[in-house]
């Protein structure tokens, strides 16, 4: 987690991970029933997450608190990825996430 912080000039001591995040202030809804019932949304979700310089925090954050919903990218059911709610990635997103996650043994 530090490692981002220094990218950004930051101490870790005066902000927390998660105001780094982009979805700070996006509807919560979107990464739990929205993202369950629209692939659109799911889509667009995915594009944020990707995108996110915390995207791995999270992630980790998610599997440890035995989390559901959107984290890191990627959908959790108790902490672990659920394939049928994260079946319509395509090949080069998952490919994209292996690669932010250094090649970690979560999927």
């Amino acid at each position: 987690m530090s490692d981002v912080f220094e990218q950004l000039g930051l101490d870790p001591e005066d902000i927390k991970w998660t105001d780094l995040s982009l979805c700070v202030g996006m509807p919560t809804n979107m990464f739990f029933d929205d993202y369950e019932s629209s692939e659109q949304v799911a889509r667009t979700i995915d594009e944020v997450c990707l995108s996110c310089p915390v995207m791995v925090q999270c992630l980790q954050r998610g599997i440890e608190e035995g989390a559901w919903g959107v984290r890191g990218g990627i959908y959790l059911t108790s902490g672990r990825p659920d394939a049928g709610k994260n079946a319509h990635k395509e090949p080069q997103v998952w490919e994209t996430i292996k690669g932010r996650i250094g090649g970690e043994s979560v999927l």
